[in-house]
């Protein structure tokens, strides 16, 4: 890759601890709809693909009404608290405040663009991505995956050459690599080292505060 030039994040697991959220929403869902709860250890995995993804998973079922009304109930109560319950990556802030005046910063999540901006926002972080760099899914229940969002993300940001995505699953990685852009996994979110290099991350970080040091070695590297 040629001089490392921009930073994409995936959201959810990277930039935030959603798993209290995301289990909170699961589980109300599921009561509404009469069926037993999910412990966190359940729903960690959930949290990546596309919602009607899993949903079909929690449901057992790709019937498109089943996973259509579990998605509407699921969002009623995501929509008046993800901004509320979920929290900040350790370092967050910090780590942001470093890397943007080097780097233009995005996201890329497979969360809906609606509450991506709305959690970034409460959370005092949207001003350090770069000409509003903040990409995601519609509400539509398509099954885009992270490499559309990633798509539309490069879009902005003038091309693949020179840009790492972070991310905790594998679904980050393929659906940069789709792109050609190479990605760091971190292991403080939903996925683990082996599923991150089974899948191709090609440098690996602890967590987010091993970020800047990590990205200005990729930086000289690519410049010697």
């Amino acid at each position: 890759m040629p001089r490392l030039r921009g930073v994409l994040f995936d959201l959810d697991g990277v930039l935030i601890d959603s798993l209290p959220s995301i289990t909170a929403c699961m589980n109300y869902t599921l009561a509404q709809l009469g069926r037993p709860p999910l412990a966190a250890e359940r729903v960690r995995p959930l949290i990546g693909p596309p919602l009607e993804d899993s949903a079909a998973v929690v449901l057992g079922t790709a019937d498109p009404g089943q996973v259509e009304a579990f998605v509407a109930t699921y969002r009623r109560r995501y929509a008046q608290t993800c901004a509320q319950e979920s929290l900040p990556a350790a370092g967050l802030r910090e780590v942001l405040a470093e890397l943007s005046p080097r780097w233009p910063l995005a996201v890329a999540t497979s969360k809906a663009e609606v509450f991506a901006r709305q959690i970034l926002d409460a959370l005092a972080v949207t001003r350090h991505f770069a000409r509003g760099g903040v990409f995601g899914r519609s509400l539509a229940l398509d099954h885009s995956g992270k490499a559309e969002v990633v798509g539309r993300a490069l879009a902005v940001m003038g091309g693949a050459a020179g840009l790492v995505m972070v991310g905790d699953r594998e679904h980050d990685v393929l659906g940069a690599a789709a792109h050609g852009v190479p990605t760091i996994g971190v292991l403080h979110g939903m996925g683990s080292r082996a599923e991150l290099e089974a899948a191709g991350a090609r440098w690996i970080a602890a967590d987010l505060r091993a970020l800047p040091a990590l990205l200005g070695r990729i930086d000289a590297d690519e410049r010697a």
